[in-house]
């Protein structure tokens, strides 16, 4: 009986190794999706806009509009050792570090020098990956905009996303 017992623990043992490094596995896999060189196509903002005059006030009501991007020079690169660089053309504006949650989502905070701090850059930002050249970003705390890349030289997958404005 003790055999058996000794047999079933090792067992076990055995399974729950294979697993952590299946998890590590399923991780390495799932962290070189968001590397690469990526560019902004398409933003959309949810602005309020005057709607109609009651006789003593304007009334507001919010709508979603959208730029598309053709030959967009917004870039972020994300590489291997967990770190990003935000640039415009081929001048860096911003770097940080990204990481992935333990829910499965992608997110990324800007490194800000202790001098001067850009109020835009604080919130942290999620990535939704739609496909494996297509995410979005949402910024926290911030749901009026969507920012949308894919990877450098290729088309989006648009037929997979529910944009807000079509």
């Amino acid at each position: 009986m003790k055999k058996l017992i000794v047999l079933l623990v090792l067992a076990l043992s055995f399974t729950s190794c294979e697993k952590d490094e299946l998890n590590d596995a399923e991780l390495n896999l799932a962290e070189t999706k968001v590397l690469g060189t990526w560019e902004m196509y398409r933003d959309e903002n949810l602005e309020s806009i005057i709607d109609e005059w009651t006789g003593t006030e304007w009334t507001t009501k919010d709508q979603w509009f959208q730029n598309t991007r053709e030959d967009s020079e917004i870039i972020l690169e994300f590489k291997a050792d967990n770190t990003f660089v935000d640039r415009y053309a081929n001048v860096e504006v911003a770097n940080g570090t990204w990481g992935l949650l333990d829910d499965g989502r992608f997110y990324f905070d800007y490194i800000q020098n202790s001098g001067i701090k850009n109020e835009q850059l604080t919130q942290r930002r999620y990535i939704t990956i739609y496909c494996d050249n297509t995410y979005s970003i949402e910024i926290e705390n911030n749901d009026r905009a969507v920012y949308y890349y894919r990877k450098m030289n290729t088309t989006e997958c648009s037929d997979l996303i529910e944009y807000n404005v079509e």
